[in-house]
């Protein structure tokens, strides 16, 4: 594969992909990306992206007119797309696996070498989730294709922002009681995003990470109790822990209805909430260069960006 071939990213609107693009703008990698417009880009990234050099198509991966379009003339493929919260126009099965599906048989048409894709921890055949079901088919898609492909399953990821964190605010600040889904005894490792997007950048040349699967977690593992409690804690509520059975139904659906939005109560995030995202850190110490971040050190920032002070709490 020449350096000098142009590569294709997806999902570079996202919170990783973000990092990603600057950390292969930095190595000089000739790019190109896709992005639906408007509804998740600003005009000024899409100039600002232009003026580097990189290549931007709009258009909707879900379209195979896209990606055909996409990956001609490309040599690598690094995919970082994917439905983490269904919305009207982008299910699961679409761009989870649909997307990818559609992805590879265009890439492999347009001679495409090399593909990076990107899963999450908790991705398996048997799971009830829909989001890990359908993460765990993209990553078996990707595993069937005759190009060199290395797939990255990162636990949770965190920087200034936590986008996990984020979407469970509603739960953690439920005035009445903490619901916790599940017994909360699940454990997480939440992974430092500049980290996950090292070890991205530094597989697309490497020999070693072809064919390979790597779990991608931080230093530090808390339950899902404790996590939310943390977060609680910062915003200074009280209250008592409720448990939850992770089928959400009957009056308990009642009363949190009244306060939680809709997007909150589905079975999927329930599954996300109460499944394990943990595995062992030798993969990405043993494999990359990283800074191996610890949560701890953002939580501060964290918290503030939730839009309220944090008190000590370690």
């Amino acid at each position: 594969m020449s350096a000098q071939k142009l590569m294709l990213v997806l999902g570079a609107t996202g919170f990783l992909g973000k990092f990603v693009i600057d950390k292969m703008i930095a190595s000089d990698y000739p790019l190109r990306v896709v992005t639906r417009g408007g509804a998740d880009w600003q005009n000024s990234t899409v100039s600002s992206l232009r003026h580097k050099g990189v290549d931007v198509i709009m258009g909707d991966i879900t379209k195979q007119e896209i990606l055909e379009r996409a990956v001609e003339g490309t040599s690598a493929i690094v995919n970082m797309a994917g439905c983490f919260l269904e919305a009207r126009n982008s299910s699961y099965e679409e761009v989870n696996v649909d997307a990818v599906e559609q992805l590879a048989q265009v890439g492999k048409a347009a001679g495409v070498q090399r593909v990076i894709h990107v899963s999450c921890l908790g991705a398996r055949r048997d799971a009830d989730c829909r989001y890990f079901k359908t993460k765990w088919d993209g990553e078996e898609i990707v595993r069937d294709s005759k190009q060199y492909w290395t797939i990255f399953r990162p636990s949770f990821i965190f920087g200034n922002r936590f986008p996990f964190l984020e979407h469970l605010k509603p739960v953690f600040t439920f005035k009445m009681f903490l619901p916790v889904i599940g017994s909360g005894t699940n454990t997480i490792q939440p992974v430092f995003v500049e980290d996950v997007a090292d070890c991205i950048v530094q597989s697309i040349y490497s020999r070693e990470c072809v064919g390979k699967s790597f779990d991608l977690v931080g230093p530090d593992d808390f339950s899902m109790l404790e996590l939310l409690e943390m977060s609680r804690n910062a915003l200074e509520i009280g209250g008592p822990t409720m448990n939850l059975p992770s089928q959400i139904s009957g009056k308990t659906m009642g009363i949190m209805a009244k306060a939680l939005p809709r997007s909150i109560l589905t079975n999927d995030l329930a599954g996300m909430m109460s499944d394990d995202s943990c595995s062992t850190q030798d993969d990405m110490l043993g494999n990359f260069q990283v800074a191996n971040a610890s949560m701890h050190d953002y939580f501060p920032a964290i918290v503030e960006s939730l839009g309220v002070k944090s008190k000590p709490f370690f």
